[in-house]
């Protein structure tokens, strides 16, 4: 077998460098600056990780191709090559190698003496990075002198129900990208050349921030990025399109106090700017009183969580379905009255539907408002358990008919803060608020880690972890309603 050089560049360092160079560049130069990975998104590549040997189900009897390692890559391609010569039909993490570009595909079947290549993504539709990810898996792969018939992408189908055991065939869909790929050929030289030259300088490419820092994804060298960027900066400012916001920034329009007076600014970005540069607070005082006087004691605080499984767990489920598996509740009988609290995380290894939904008409049976941050999140969740429990539908009726929604005063920008920097999420107000009470300190601070998290619960059997896990989810989901407990007794002018 020839020797094979080690590769100068990968699949997902081309598809790193289509977004940015810089980014490219600081991958392979600076990985220290590199931003820490969030539990949600490391759940993601562990999903995608999982997700692809499930879909190797659809070709059984295949042969790996995977190295030992990721620093032996080489040793990959070579036992690519000795399958193929070999009369292998069906390979797996096949690997390909051509002018120092490296790209492995997930599965390769052959059948009637052609090629077929397949790439798998725990994605329910086909994006424009996947037609990139694949054109490049196609440039290499023909350029090392195979022949491919097609090549498609495998992604998850929403409308599959599971019944009983996953049906791997109706589980997954394969979409042919072969037209779009091919039309893409040229372009995919063209951005292999640029990288090539990105990584054999060893200074920094001048690359300014810009709207490809997010598309199609937030970069994970962000921190480093625009470190220079200070508080108060315009991209702060709310409901702005990120194209607007780089032309003032490249215009030397760098923080909201720059903003000119006569600027074209939308009803929300004028108060921001207006009580920003005051350094005041806003409040509608009618509106408020008019939203507090619909507010009738007692008050439940409401929140729930869920998880969006791709890849199906429980009978009657679809990929992505959102079920909840955990709420808190704080209850105050007046105004005046202390704070109670009752909470439910469901155990694992079921469908945390039905004791989800029996703990919470329980614990909500007595009257009361019931008031969340964002109603149209739990009222959704409720309506999808009615559909799963129609015993229940009255009484998941009559708990919707209760629900008020604590987040309008700040999105009708009846009460706006300084602090909110334009947004009037939960995360923001917060602070903003009750500067005394953080998410940031907490070891799950979001909902989507709070996801990933319960998932990472039904595969995990170290008892100290669970544990752990738990104890974060209770003390997250607990915040969320102490949080809605305090921003109202704001509102109501307790707290100065």
């Amino acid at each position: 077998m020839n020797f094979i050089p080690k590769h100068i560049l990968s699949k997902s360092t081309f598809i790193r460098s289509s977004q940015c160079l810089k980014s490219l560049h600081l991958y392979k130069n600076h990985y220290n600056l590199r931003d820490t990975i969030s539990l949600s998104q490391q759940a993601l590549f562990t999903s995608g990780t999982d997700i692809g040997l499930l879909a190797q189900g659809i070709f059984p009897g295949g042969v790996d191709a995977s190295p030992a390692d990721r620093f032996r890559f080489q040793e990959s391609v070579s036992r690519t090559i000795e399958l193929i010569q070999n009369g292998t039909e069906i390979i797996y993490e096949a690997a390909f190698q051509f002018d120092g570009v490296l790209a492995a595909i997930d599965i390769m079947v052959k059948k009637n003496e052609k090629w077929y290549a397949y790439e798998v993504k725990s994605a329910s539709k086909v994006s424009g990075t996947y037609i990139l990810d694949a054109a490049l898996q196609y440039y290499v792969i023909t350029k090392s002198g195979l022949r491919l018939e097609n090549i498609s992408i495998i992604h998850l189908n929403t409308s599959y129900i599971r019944k009983g055991e996953l049906e791997l065939r109706k589980l997954f869909k394969a979409t042919s990208v072969l037209e779009e790929v091919i039309s893409k050929q040229e372009l995919i030289n063209t951005k292999i050349e640029q990288a090539k030259i990105t990584l054999a300088d060893s200074m920094e490419p001048p690359v300014k921030i810009g709207k490809h820092c997010f598309e199609p994804y937030s970069c994970d060298f962000m921190g480093h990025c625009w470190k220079n960027v200070p508080q108060g900066s315009i991209f702060e400012l709310a409901g702005m399109h990120k194209s607007d916001l780089f032309e003032m920034y490249e215009s030397g329009i760098t923080t909201i106090k720059e903003i000119p007076e006569d600027f074209p600014l939308k009803k929300l970005q004028k108060l921001q700017a207006e009580y920003f540069n005051k350094n005041e607070v806003f409040i509608d005082h009618q509106g408020i009183d008019n939203f507090l006087a619909s507010i009738n004691y007692p008050v439940y605080f409401m929140d729930f969580e869920t998880f969006m499984p791709a890849v199906p767990m429980f009978e009657d489920t679809s990929p992505f379905q959102h079920i909840p598996f955990q709420y808190s509740l704080h209850y105050k009988k007046d105004r005046t009255s202390e704070v109670t609290h009752k909470d439910f995380i469901a155990q694992t290894g079921s469908n945390p539907s039905n004791a989800f939904i029996l703990n919470l008409l329980s614990d909500t049976q007595n009257k009361g408002d019931i008031l969340v941050y964002n109603l149209t999140f739990e009222k959704s969740v409720l309506k999808k358990l009615k559909t799963l429990f129609p015993e229940f539908e009255l009484q998941i009726d009559e708990r919707i008919s209760r629900m008020k929604d604590l987040m309008l005063p700040f999105q009708d920008l009846l009460y706006y803060h300084p602090n909110m920097k334009g947004s009037h999420s939960i995360k923001n107000v917060l602070p903003a608020l009750v500067p005394e009470l953080k998410y940031d300190e907490l070891t799950i601070n979001n909902g989507n880690n709070a996801s990933a998290a319960f998932e990472m619960l039904q595969k995990e059997t170290d008892s100290i972890k669970i544990a752990e896990i738990r104890e974060a989810l209770h003390t997250y989901c607990k915040l969320d309603t102490y949080a809605m407990v305090r921003i109202l007794e704001v509102l109501e002018g307790r707290i100065k």
